[in-house]
C-alpha cells in the first residue's frame, strides 16, 4: 500500500461497541497499533477508519500521521468527509405507531449518532425530544418517541430481535440512550419508562 490511499478526504467514521477493542488485545495487537477510538455514549465507541476502493482500514495512530491528520482533528475531518454522502430517512417500522427507524443505506445508520444536528433538528422537528434510541447493529437504529404509549417497549422487544438475530462484528449494543444537547447519555431507565 501506498501514502496516497491514507488522505484525510478519505477518512470515516465508524460505531464500534468497546469489546472490539479489548478483542484487539487479545489477539496481542499494541497499544500503538490499535484503532483510534472516542467514547460515544455508555458501551459505544466512534471509530475512524480509511475507505479504500475494496474495504475500510481502521486508523491507527501511524496511518493518521502518514495522512496527515492529527488525533484532535479526526472526528471533526470524518464527519466533514461525510457531508452529502448519504441522506437519512426516519420511517415508520410497522411494529408499533411510536416506533422509528432510520435509513440510510450503506450500512450507516449507526453513524448517524456522531451527527449532533440531525437528531438536535430533524428528529426533534419530527418525532420530538422526548425519544429513547438504540443500534443494536451498526445498519439499525431504532427511535421511541416516548411521548406514544407502548413505543419504549417495542424499541426493547424490536432492537432485542435484530441484535439476536445475527451475532456477528456488525452486532453493536441494547443500551438504551438519549440525546441532549450536551451530547448522548445512557437512558435512565426509570425516567423513561415515566415519560
Amino acid at each position: 500500500m501506498t501514502d496516497d490511499l491514507y488522505r484525510p478526504q478519505g477518512l470515516t467514521l465508524r460505531v464500534k461497541h468497546r469489546r472490539f477493542i479489548d478483542a484487539l488485545r487479545l489477539h496481542g495487537v499494541p497499544d500503538e497499533q490499535l484503532p483510534v477510538t472516542a467514547p460515544l455514549c455508555g458501551e459505544l465507541l466512534l471509530s475512524y477508519a480509511f475507505e479504500q476502493p475494496e474495504q475500510f482500514v481502521m486508523a491507527t495512530p501511524p496511518l493518521l500521521a502518514r495522512a496527515g491528520v492529527a488525533l484532535a482533528d479526526c472526528q471533526a475531518l470524518a464527519l466533514a468527509n461525510f457531508k452529502g454522502r448519504f441522506s437519512a430517512q426516519l420511517l415508520r417500522t410497522g411494529v408499533h405507531e411510536g416506533l422509528v427507524a432510520v435509513r440510510t443505506g450503506g450500512e450507516l445508520e449507526a453513524v448517524l449518532l456522531a451527527f449532533d444536528g440531525f437528531w438536535q433538528h430533524h428528529v426533534s422537528s419530527e418525532i420530538g425530544r422526548q425519544t429513547c434510541v438504540c443500534a443494536p447493529r451498526r445498519d439499525v437504529l431504532l427511535i421511541a418517541n416516548l411521548s406514544v404509549p407502548g413505543a419504549l417497549q417495542a424499541l426493547q422487544a424490536e432492537a432485542a430481535r435484530v441484535f439476536h438475530a445475527s451475532i456477528d462484528e456488525h452486532a453493536l449494543s441494547l443500551q438504551l440512550m438519549q440525546w441532549t444537547p450536551a451530547g448522548w447519555q445512557l437512558a435512565q431507565t426509570a425516567a423513561v419508562d415515566a415519560a
